[in-house]
């Protein structure tokens, strides 16, 4: 039994008659994936143990605000947060005195803390327009305690890893905007008792990531030396529609939804096989080679760009439409 208090506090305090600042605080816990508290596996070289009184995940939360209502339907906040993180699952390997045989089980040795701002501007109440929009900007920090492998022969103990291994990751901001349009219910011309136009919602949603930077030349020990380069960033539109006919004794709903509605392709080099993803960065004119190209790239105009003939696993977001009925009785 894991028995923990979890406190919440709000605050908010109201500056004038459409503004607003607040502070929010809490403790939160996570039971860890049932695989890591129950699988079991066993080959002849290696054993993954089963581990069902593993920690529970903690985050204690902090969040500051300011919130401001203008024009009387539009609302805009932006917030600042912090996020301690602790107890996440992290596998560590006991390792025999011959290195035959392998036993790996799960420890709450990892940590984050998460720190970010966001802004959003919304309408949430209209008559034909609403929206919601987000735009945020984190930063994360990483690390483990504990050791990550455990050997019987202490001869082998020097490659037992004690450090930290804190990481910090670059600033990858977000974006995204869902707008819904829809028709009041008894809009546009009657037939039959049903207004044609009436009832009408249309839904996009769009979304943006930074791609962020990789590491180019990670075989690189001098830290001096190695290159990072610019990944492509990230865009999507889905799209949802749909047009409800009240009958009297029941509503009928028609739905279409359309899955990457601009029939976007993002490249995914880490799907390539070996030999195609070593010819494709190979292929690439990166800045420090005189080009502009980015990683993820897999478009240019003299066609240099060399992705290989397999492409069903690197291009995994095809565009899909799928058409519903919804009876509501």
């Amino acid at each position: 039994v894991q028995v923990h208090v979890s406190p919440r506090l709000g605050v908010s305090f109201p500056i004038t008659d459409n503004s607003k600042l607040y502070f929010n605080y809490g403790h939160f816990y996570q039971r860890p994936a049932v695989s890591f508290m129950y699988n079991l596996t066993a080959d002849l070289a290696a054993t993954l143990l089963p581990t069902p009184d593993l920690a529970m995940g903690r985050t204690v939360s902090y969040e500051f605000g300011y919130e401001q209502v203008f024009l009387d339907d539009f609302l805009f906040n932006v917030t600042a947060y912090y996020k301690d993180i602790r107890n996440e699952p992290l596998s560590r390997q006991f390792i025999n005195y011959y290195g035959d045989n392998i036993v790996r089980s799960y420890f709450p040795d990892a940590y984050r803390d998460v720190r970010g701002i966001e802004l959003r501007l919304e309408r949430p109440l209209g008559s034909w327009v609403t929206f919601s929009s987000m735009l945020d900007y984190m930063l994360q920090s990483a690390g483990q305690s504990g050791l990550a492998r455990v050997y019987e022969n202490r001869l082998d103990a020097k490659d037992e890893l004690r450090s930290a291994n804190l990481s910090t990751t670059e600033p990858r901001p977000r974006a995204n905007i869902n707008l819904n349009i829809h028709s009041p219910a008894d809009f546009g011309p009657s037939f039959a008792g049903i207004n044609l136009l009436g009832s009408i919602y249309l839904n996009f949603f769009f979304e943006w990531r930074d791609g962020g930077r990789i590491l180019w030349n990670p075989a690189e020990a001098d830290i001096k030396n190695r290159i990072y380069v610019d990944a492509m960033d990230y865009w999507n539109i889905d799209f949802r529609g749909s047009k409800n006919f009240n009958l009297g004794f029941t509503d009928i709903e028609f739905v279409v939804t359309i899955q990457n509605l601009t029939n976007n392709k993002w490249l995914i080099p880490e799907n390539m096989l070996r030999t195609q993803y070593d010819d494709y960065k190979a292929s690439l004119k990166l800045p420090h080679q005189g080009g502009n190209d980015k990683w993820g790239q897999w478009k240019s105009d003299d066609k240099h760009i060399n992705t290989g003939w397999w492409d069903a696993p690197i291009f995994l977001n095809p565009r899909r439409v799928l058409l519903g009925l919804r009876v509501n009785l």
